[in-house]
């Protein structure tokens, strides 16, 4: 059925999707050029400005613009709280704080856009991971919706992690972003980090996914609720984000140089970046692959 017959939504006008595929192109070509031309690292923070917009065109064309709405202010509540609540006790991530202002209490106002932003492109890839499970939440429909529920924000949130393990050790120790308090094994970053941002992400993950599942299970056309399609701006920019460490690391200048972190360790920027490459290059590639696999093979049954 075509979504203009679906209870009488219009079809909305086709410059949002110009938009998209031009912020998608723009996010993918900063992420895998900007290193070469400023420098390693540098191609962090550029991609995720434009997921911010995108996550907004995007989000507003698959839900509309008030579950768009839930899924930022989820993403926004559920990060500020957790983040102020690790600088304070140290639960979920562990000690830390940050250096950058203007802040909302602890946390800067950046982070919460990040959160959005790139926690958007990771539902999407997740989705794709497990065949449009954001469609298919009706609990009226058996166990496999059910199951959706639940297996959506914990893929998703584990897609967004693999990003966090790649980066932040050269975030915080080496670009100072932030400062992880009491070090930890991974070149200064602590193990309970990386459970704490999957614990995060799958926090608002799951309320957005509880949401829509309440949404189709109350109307009496739950494929209104979904807007399938143009799935793969997502999944470029989420492969570009990992593919562009290895990239640096095969054809850029070598990264010299040794930074010390908070405890007083001294790690060797080369070691660090490398490291960097190598870990986005076997969990964020691969997972940017198969979703681009699924697709291709018609796995997702767009209408």
């Amino acid at each position: 059925m075509d979504i203009a017959e679906q209870g009488g939504k219009k079809l909305p006008t086709p410059w949002p999707v110009v938009v998209i595929w031009a912020l998608t192109l723009v996010a993918v070509a900063l992420a895998l050029g900007a290193q070469f031309v400023a420098g390693a690292g540098t191609g962090m923070a550029l991609p995720l400005i434009l997921a911010f917009p995108l996550a907004l065109l995007h989000g507003a064309r698959r839900y509309g613009m008030r579950a768009n709405l839930v899924f930022f202010a989820v993403a926004w509540i559920f990060s500020n709280f957790f983040e102020n609540l690790s600088i304070l006790t140290g639960f979920p991530f562990g000690n830390y704080h940050y250096t950058g202002s203007p802040r909302i209490f602890y946390v800067p106002v950046t982070i919460g856009l990040i959160y959005y932003g790139l926690g958007y492109v990771c539902w999407m890839v997740a989705n794709v991971l497990l065949d449009q499970a954001d469609a298919n939440l009706d609990w009226r429909k058996g166990w496999q919706n059910r199951l959706n529920m639940f297996a959506l924000p914990i893929i998703a949130g584990a897609v967004m992690t693999m990003w966090d393990v790649s980066t932040d050790h050269w975030a915080s120790t080496v670009s100072h972003n932030w400062i992880w308090e009491n070090g930890g094994g991974l070149f200064g970053v602590p193990f309970s980090n990386y459970l704490g941002w999957w614990f995060v992400t799958w926090s608002f993950f799951q309320a957005f996914s509880l949401y829509l599942a309440y949404k189709q299970s109350t109307v009496s056309e739950p494929q209104s609720v979904v807007r399938r399609g143009l799935e793969l701006p997502n999944v470029l920019i989420y492969g570009s984000l990992g593919l562009q460490f290895a990239l640096f690391q095969i054809l850029g200048p070598h990264v010299s140089g040794t930074v010390v972190d908070a405890t007083g360790q001294v790690w060797n920027k080369a070691d660090m970046f490398e490291s960097v490459a190598i870990i986005a290059s076997f969990t964020m590639v691969p997972i940017a692959l198969l979703a681009l696999f699924k697709m291709g093979r018609g796995d997702l049954n767009d209408d």
